[in-house]
């Protein structure tokens, strides 16, 4: 087990080195578009990257997690997996034009006259740098990612800060820095794996595309899902209360984006090793171990961030977008909580039990749609947070229930009283002044899971100081 430890944990080493400083210096420029956009463009623009994210999934029948768990099938042929995913994808590239072009002649949506060369461009590169992260997860090329990770953060800080400072281009030059936040990393990835050679003789294997769809197409139900976890209040809120409000609630997305960050390098990295120590001996109890540190590292990240939401607030978020605040609570629990259900869900992959994945995703966005309908209508914009927390819970108990015994939790009691401390402390952060109460609720959490705080550092020593033995 140790060993498998460690491959984890090196893989999460490069990415987080790599991806996690970098990240942080996006998360800073926050407070440069709020200084120069208006809620109305910065809703905008996040409402045309939502549809995006939506799209991509369905019109390439999610071909992307198929090339990635069959590029690691050491039985399946490389260039046969990438010439189907690029089949896919050329397809969705000519269908998303032709979208564009129908809401442009028809006037489906105003919001986007100007923006229509950009949002292609976006599509296209969006989808090309998905598909090629996940090519080279399937193939390992950590290192490449970590890499790509880079270049795309270190592109768009600099094009942010030269289109919307130097040329003041606004919403369109914010839209062009995300392009080349899409493209410069795919480029990349595209020369390191030599993607050409894997697409010398252009055939496709039918019967391999088969069983490609027949994994990739019931996920698209789970992207979807997920979409709709992490989106769907922004049309709500939009509708309900004004394209000014998604402004707010996108906005305060941007303090949980230090959980998805890290969340993400992990998933990167644990990916791997899950589809490669599935069956293997001892697997459950390695997987237990692995979720026990991953919710625990993300939890105490969480309750910090909670604590210190106003502060950032007053940094990150400027003029009328200082209120955003209040809705980050609830939207750090929710981050949590999609760790869990990611981790679940590489298992269920390692599986290639994508119907669970589908189901889970399923009854997460049938509870997110009627929740936020609901709660906005009550609550406001808060009402959208507090549904995706709750459809975020909903999600992660039916992918537990169906990896089952493949995972086995040591005193599984910790992680829930963990979530629910969580809840509590955001209640205390949104509706009070009692800070200290949030510092009790804090303490607590720190001792029920001081055991595995024990084993991560103890771990964290070995690995370091066997690091340091083998230089020598």
């Amino acid at each position: 087990m140790e060993s498998r430890s460690k491959y984890l944990l090196k893989n999460v080493g490069i990415l987080t080195i790599s991806n996690f400083a970098s990240k942080i210096l996006v998360f800073l420029l926050v407070p440069l578009y709020t200084s120069v956009l208006s809620t109305t463009e910065v809703g905008t623009f996040d409402l045309i990257i939502s549809t995006v994210s939506l799209l991509v999934p369905i019109l390439s029948a999610n071909i992307v997690d198929a090339v990635m768990r069959f590029a690691m099938d050491q039985t399946k042929e490389k260039s046969e997996i990438a010439s189907i995913g690029i089949k896919y994808i050329g397809t969705s590239s000519c269908v998303a034009i032709l979208i564009v072009v129908l809401c442009r002649m028809f006037h489906l949506f105003d919001a986007i006259i100007g923006l229509e060369m950009l949002i292609v461009l976006y599509f296209v590169s969006y989808i090309m740098n998905i598909f090629l992260i996940q090519f080279c997860k399937g193939l390992e090329r950590v290192t490449d990612l970590g890499i790509a990770g880079v270049l795309g953060t270190v592109f768009t800080i600099a094009a942010n800060i030269i289109f919307l400072i130097v040329f003041r281009w606004g919403l369109q030059g914010f839209f062009a820095a995300n392009v080349l936040g899409q493209a410069i990393p795919a480029l990349y990835l595209l020369i390191r794996v030599k993607l050409w050679s894997y697409l010398s003789s252009f055939s496709i294997n039918k019967h391999l595309q088969k069983e490609m769809l027949l994994y990739s197409v019931p996920l698209i139900a789970t992207t979807v899902g997920w979409w709709v976890n992490s989106a769907s209040d922004k049309y709500v809120v939009a509708f309900s209360c004004g394209v000014g409000a998604n402004g707010l609630l996108s906005v305060s997305y941007k303090i949980p984006q230090v959980i998805n960050t890290f969340h993400g390098i992990f998933t990167q990295a644990w990916q791997i090793s899950a589809i490669k120590e599935y069956d293997s001996e001892d697997s459950s109890r390695f997987y237990g171990r692995s979720f026990l540190i991953l919710n625990v590292i993300l939890a105490a990240a969480c309750s910090w961030l909670i604590l210190l939401s106003k502060p950032l607030g007053r940094i990150l978020y400027q003029k009328e977008f200082y209120v955003a605040w209040q809705y980050v609570p609830f939207l750090l629990i929710s981050c949590v909580l999609n760790s869990a259900s990611g981790f679940c869900g590489s298992i269920l992959s390692a599986k290639k039990d994508s119907k669970s994945m589908a189901m889970s995703a399923v009854y997460g966005a049938a509870a997110n749609i009627i929740m936020n309908f609901l709660f906005v209508w009550l609550v406001g914009i808060q009402g959208a947070t507090i549904a995706t927390a709750i459809s975020s819970f909903i999600i992660y108990y039916v992918r537990k229930r169906a990896v089952g015994s493949s995972i086995f939790v040591d005193r599984y009691w910790i992680v829930l009283l963990t979530w629910i401390l969580l809840c509590i402390q955001a209640l205390f952060e949104i509706y009070t002044p009692f800070w200290w109460a949030e510092v009790i609720m804090m303490t607590i959490m720190l001792a029920i899971n001081m055991n595995t705080f024990k084993k991560l550092w103890s771990f964290s020593v070995s690995f370091i100081k066997r690091k340091g033995t083998n230089k020598g």
